[in-house]
């Protein structure tokens, strides 16, 4: 019974070494393949990455580029409208102050063709010789001074606003 037992002891313990013999050559395989399987995916990244880089990049680059130059020309196109519509309006507006300050103009030359001359400065010795001037005289020199200074203003002024009215 003992040597029974012994001889189905013994075809147990082959039946299992072959069985890990066996389990041992398929986890071998299995171990190998996965390294190729690793090395082939590996492998097909760097392909990938290749491809992206030589030809996928310099495609969009160049896609981008011409996406941009199209974006600048259509906004300098644009510009190049509203700069012109801007002129147009800068030149309607000096148009219109050209006339103001040719009427403007004639205005002042009228009422200056109409004011008299000044009196031309004495000299120290021409004034102690003159005699006094009498008030009538010294009334039309200010009231010239005062027409004058209102001439200025109203210059001033027109400036002031075609300043203003151009500025904008």
């Amino acid at each position: 019974m003992e040597d029974a037992v012994e001889r189905e002891f013994s075809q147990l313990m082959r039946s299992i070494l072959a069985r890990y013999h066996e389990e041992q050559v398929w986890s071998d395989k299995i171990r190998s393949a996965s390294t190729y399987g690793q090395l082939a995916a590996l492998g097909l990244n760097l392909l990938v990455f290749v491809i992206a880089i030589v030809a996928v990049e310099p495609w969009k680059r160049r896609r981008l580029a011409q996406t941009f130059e199209r974006k600048v020309e259509e906004l300098s196109k644009e510009n190049a409208t509203r700069l012109e519509i801007s002129m147009e309006a800068i030149e309607k507006r000096l148009a219109e102050q050209e006339s103001m300050l040719r009427t403007f103009t004639e205005i002042v030359s009228q009422k200056a063709e109409t004011i008299p001359p000044l009196p031309q400065p004495l000299n120290e010795a021409e004034e102690t010789e003159k005699p006094a001037t009498s008030d009538s005289s010294l009334t039309e020199t200010v009231q010239r001074r005062w027409d004058l200074a209102l001439i200025a203003t109203g210059v001033f002024a027109a400036g002031v606003i075609g300043g203003l009215l151009i500025g904008r």
